[in-house]
C-alpha cells in the first residue's frame, strides 16, 4: 500500500520535463540511425536556490510513437557530491520510479512501481557518478570531474544495479571553458561539453552509440 501511494504521488513528474521549454536537444544514433531523443536543462543552482547544479532531462524512444520516456532530474552540491537523484520510467504503460540521495559515504537507492518497493546502499562520495543507458545528459558530471592527468571514478547505474569504473582525462587544447574529455576503463569513449558546461557530443563504440546536438552535422 506505502509503495502504491509513493508512486501514485510520483507520477506526475514524469510529465515536469515537458511542462516548461528544456533549452538543449539531443539525438541519440545507433550504427548510424537516430534510436532516440533527449531534451535537458543545466541550471547552476539546486532546489529552493541552494548552492550547486540541477540537470533536467526527458528522453523518449524511439523519437516518434516513442515507447519508453524517461525523466531524470540530477542535484549535485559545490563539491560534486550527489544531493538528489530522480529516475521515472515509463515503458508499455508500467512506470518505474528510482530514487537515490547522499549520505555521507554512502548512497541509498530506492526503487518503487506499482505494487512492490525495494531499497540498497552502496559506496558513495565525491567520485560517484550515476549514469544510465537512455538518458546520456548525466555524462555531464563525469567531464566536471575530469582532470588533465585522468581522474578515476565509479559510474553507477541506478535502474539496473550496474557499476562501473572510468579514467575521465580532460585533454589539453580546450577553449573558451569548452571541454573535450577522453575516457577509459570499463566505459570508453569521448565526451565533449560547451562553455557552459553542457553536452555537445558524446561518442561510445562499444555501444555503436553516439549523442550529438540536435541540428548539428
Amino acid at each position: 500500500m506505502r509503495s502504491a501511494l509513493l508512486l501514485t504521488m510520483m507520477l506526475p513528474l514524469l510529465g515536469t520535463g515537458t511542462q516548461e521549454p528544456l533549452e538543449t536537444k539531443l539525438v541519440v544514433s545507433q550504427g548510424g540511425k537516430e534510436i532516440g531523443r533527449e531534451e535537458f536543462t543545466l541550471r547552476p543552482t539546486r532546489a529552493r536556490g541552494l548552492p550547486g547544479s540541477t540537470i533536467i532531462a526527458a528522453a523518449r524512444y524511439p523519437s516518434t510513437g516513442p515507447t519508453t520516456r524517461l525523466a531524470a532530474t540530477l542535484e549535485r552540491t559545490p563539491d560534486s557530491a550527489l544531493a538528489k537523484f530522480q529516475l521515472d520510467v515509463e515503458s508499455e504503460g508500467a512506470v518505474t520510479v528510482i530514487l537515490a540521495a547522499g549520505s555521507g559515504a554512502r548512497l541509498i537507492v530506492r526503487t518503487v512501481a506499482r505494487g512492490s518497493e525495494s531499497g540498497r546502499e552502496l559506496p558513495g562520495g565525491p567520485d560517484v557518478v550515476l549514469l544510465d543507458d537512455q538518458v546520456f545528459s548525466l555524462y555531464m558530471p563525469v567531464a566536471e570531474l575530469a582532470t588533465p592527468a585522468g581522474r578515476t571514478l565509479t559510474a553507477i547505474f541506478p535502474r539496473s544495479g550496474r557499476r562501473a569504473t572510468i579514467t575521465a582525462r580532460r585533454e589539453s587544447g580546450t577553449a573558451g571553458g569548452a571541454s573535450r574529455v577522453s575516457l577509459a576503463g570499463d566505459i570508453a569513449g569521448t565526451l565533449a561539453t560547451d562553455a557552459k558546461g553542457r553536452l555537445e557530443r558524446l561518442e561510445l563504440p562499444a555501444r555503436n552509440t553516439i549523442v550529438t546536438r540536435a541540428g548539428a552535422e
